[in-house]
C-alpha cells in the first residue's frame, strides 16, 4: 500500500509491523459562530516538508496544540511538528527533532501530547529506539529528555508508540524480549524532581513470542491500555493496567464485545481512553468497540463501524477519544475517511464522516491517524501530495 521511505525500512525489517514552516492555511473562525460537528477548519502541512516525508503519519492534540509526525523527512531522520491555534487560526509554532537524531532514526513514528508536554518516538535510533520528552518553556518548545527502556537492544522498536498523561509516559516497545520471547513490554516514566525516571515495565499476562504487546497504547489519569494484536494468532488482546498504592497492575483482558475474536481481527490494532471509556479497534474485523468502566469491571457497551465502510477499507487503523467524542479512521476507503461518533441517550451513533478537502479521489490515506480533544479533531493523511503528508483539522 505505501512507497515511502518509511514504508522501505518497514519492508527491510527495520521497522517490521505493517499498517499499522510553510504555515497552515487557516480558517479563522469566529466565537460567535459554532461550526457544524464535521466542518474542516484548517489544512496543516509542515514548513519544509517535501515529497516522502510522511507528514500526518502520527498526530495529536490537546487543547490549542496539535504535533504532527514526519518520520520520513531528511533521509528518515524525521522531524514533529507543533501547531497552535490563535485567533488567525492553526499556526505552526515549533518544528523538533532529537537532539541526536540521524538519517534512519524515523524520529516522529509516534507523537503524544498533554498540556505543555510532547513525546516523540524514533522506533530504530540507536537501533533499540528512544523517545523524546518537550516542553513548552517561556513560549518555546526545549527537549528536556530522552527516553531509553531498561534492557531494550536491537530492533526492540522502543517508542513504536507512545502515550502521555499529566506527568506520566508510555512507550510501547511490541518487540521488547522477556525471557528470551520478543512478545513485547511497556515502560512508564514518571517524571520527579529530577527528572523523567522509569518507575514501571509492564508486560501482559500469557502473552508469548510475536504478540507484539505494545504495538498502540494510551493512558487517562491512572489507567493504561495497551494493545497487542497479534495475540492468540491474530485475534488480538487489550490490556487494562491501573496504578496503584504498590505499583501497576494488570486488571483486565478485554476481548470484542461479541464474546470473543477471530483469527485474524487484530484486537488492539488501536487505542484510546478518556476517563472511564475506552476504545479498542480490530482492524480485520473492521470494527471498533467501545468499553465502559462500571464498578471495578469493564463492559463492552458498543460496536461501532462505518456507515459504508467495507472489509478492505482498515476501519479502525486509528481511534481517538476525548469524553463522549469518538473518532475512527479508515485510511483505504477511497482517498481515506474519518468516522465522527458520539454519545447519546440511545448509544452511541456516527454523526458525521470526514474527508479532507482537497485529498480527491487518490491514496492520501486520510484516516491513517486520528486525535481529538473536546471539540477538535485532527486527520492525519500521510499519503497525501506524494507522501509529503497532510494533516486537517475539524469541528467535534
Amino acid at each position: 500500500m505505501r512507497t515511502s521511505r518509511v514504508a522501505s525500512l518497514i519492508a527491510a525489517g527495520a521497522i517490521s509491523l505493517p499498517l499499522l514552516a510553510s504555515t497552515t492555511s487557516p480558517v479563522a473562525v469566529s466565537p460567535r459562530t459554532m461550526p457544524l460537528p464535521g466542518t474542516q477548519l484548517a489544512e496543516l502541512k509542515g514548513s519544509d516538508t517535501v515529497a516522502q516525508d510522511d507528514f500526518g503519519y502520527p498526530v495529536a492534540v490537546s487543547g490549542t496544540t496539535a504535533v504532527v509526525g514526519a518520520p520520513g523527512h531528511s533521509e528518515v531522520a524525521g522531524r514533529a511538528y507543533v501547531f497552535a491555534r490563535t485567533a488567525a487560526g492553526w499556526k505552526q509554532a515549533a518544528e523538533l527533532s532529537g537532539s541526536d537524531t540521524i538519517a534512519g532514526d524515523a524520529f516522529g513514528y509516534s507523537v503524544a501530547v498533554s498540556g505543555a508536554t510532547a513525546v516523540v518516538g524514533a522506533p530504530i535510533h540507536g537501533d533499540a529506539g528512544s523517545a523524546y520528552v518537550f516542553t513548552k518553556i517561556a513560549g518555546r518548545w526545549k527537549q528536556v529528555a530522552e527516553l531509553e527502556g531498561s534492557g531494550t537492544v536491537i530492533q526492540n522498536e522502543f517508542g513504536y508508540s507512545v502515550a502521555i498523561s499529566g506527568r506520566t509516559v508510555i512507550v510501547g516497545a511490541p518487540f521488547a524480549a522477556s525471557d528470551a520471547l520478543l512478545a513485547g513490554q511497556v515502560y512508564v516514566f514518571t517524571e520527579t524532581a529530577t527528572g523523567w525516571r522509569q518507575t514501571a515495565e509492564l508486560e501482559g499476562s500469557g502473552t508469548i513470542g510475536g504478540d507484539q504487546f505494545g504495538v498502540s497504547v494510551a493512558i487517562s489519569a491512572r489507567t493504561v491500555i495497551v494493545g497487542a494484536n497479534y495475540r492468540a494468532q491474530s485475534q488480538g488482546r487489550a490490556y487494562v493496567f491501573t496504578e496503584t498504592a504498590t505499583g501497576w497492575r494488570q486488571t483486565t483482558e478485554l476481548k470484542s464485545s461479541n464474546g470473543g475474536n477471530l483469527s485474524g481481527d487484530e484486537f488492539g490494532s488501536s487505542v484510546a481512553i478518556s476517563g472511564t471509556t475506552v476504545v479498542v479497534s480490530a482492524v480485520g474485523a473492521h470494527r471498533a468497540y467501545i468499553f465502559t468502566k462500571k464498578a471495578s469491571d469493564w463492559k463492552g457497551v458498543a460496536e461501532m463501524t462505518g456507515a459504508d465502510t467495507t472489509a478492505s477499507d482498515y476501519f479502525g487503523d486509528s481511534v481517538a477519544i476525548s469524553g463522549t467524542t469518538v473518532v475512527v479512521g479508515a485510511p483505504l476507503h477511497l482517498a481515506g475517511r474519518a468516522y465522527l461518533f458520539t454519545k447519546t441517550a440511545n448509544g452511541w451513533k456516527q454523526i458525521a464522516e470526514l474527508e479532507g478537502s482537497d485529498v480527491g479521489h487518490t491514496s492520501s490515506e486520510f484516516g491513517y491517524s486520528v486525535a481529538v480533544s473536546g471539540r477538535t479533531v485532527v486527520v492525519g493523511a500521510p499519503g497525501r501530495a506524494t507522501f509529503a503528508g497532510r494533516a486537517y483539522v475539524f469541528e467535534a
